[in-house]
């Protein structure tokens, strides 16, 4: 079973390969009833245009301590927003964030890998698994060759792999999958898990281990 379970964990991955795009993410735990308003402060400050990639807000079920994630993408040398904010303007918003949570996890920084993109409007929830790669080569050569040979069964979602660089709970790289819901994408898993191509995927990847796995669900995204 544990076997299994790695094992879908890491064709959530995506076959195409992606520009290094790098990601910052900052872990929080919201009080209860102030949901809404960290939403809201969030879509305020960050609703600007950005030099690269985006700006992203999601809630977090399945991981300790944590209810929701700011999610920061974009080119590395060509990081943050156009307009820069001010110090003010900053500190402001930080107060008034800090007083909604009742503690803020740790960040993470990540480097994209693979990517397949698809219907982010149609699949805003996405099952996250953390893991540790023996041989982080050799892996993605396999997985390249596992996520093309089920494309038609991926359809229209969205999958990734990414590195971990900082942070973290001691895995070295981040897989996901998107659905429009958790029962989406359990379903998907079963699918998959009866290809052929899913099989070879498990002999020829390496070692792997599963640190932990969660879902998450965006709810604002600006780029």
């Amino acid at each position: 079973m544990k076997k299994i379970l790695l094992g879908i964990s890491l064709l959530l991955l995506a076959y195409t390969s992606f520009a290094q795009t790098s990601i910052r993410i900052v872990d929080f735990d919201v009080k209860r009833g102030a949901e809404e308003e960290v939403a809201r402060l969030f879509a305020d400050y960050h609703s600007v245009e950005r030099k690269s990639g985006g700006a992203h807000l999601q809630k977090v079920y399945y991981l300790k301590d944590v209810t929701h994630r700011a999610v920061f993408t974009g080119d590395a040398a060509n990081w943050g927003v156009k307009i820069k904010k001010t110090t003010s303007e900053w500190d402001a918003y930080i107060g008034k964030m800090r007083r909604l949570q009742n503690s803020a996890g740790p960040s993470v920084v990540m480097t994209n890998l693979r990517w397949k993109n698809a219907d982010r409007e149609k699949n805003k929830v996405a099952k996250n698994w953390e893991m540790k790669i023996k041989e982080p080569e050799n892996f993605l050569k396999a997985y390249d060759k596992f996520i093309k040979a089920i494309d038609n069964v991926l359809g229209d979602h969205i999958t990734a792999v990414e590195s971990i660089d900082l942070g973290g709970n001691g895995g070295t790289h981040r897989s996901w999958l998107s659905g429009n819901d958790l029962n989406d994408i359990i379903l998907l898993e079963r699918e998959i898990q009866k290809t052929q191509a899913y099989q070879i995927f498990i002999e020829e990847r390496g070692e792997v281990e599963l640190i932990n796995s969660y879902l998450t669900k965006t709810i604002y995204t600006f780029n």
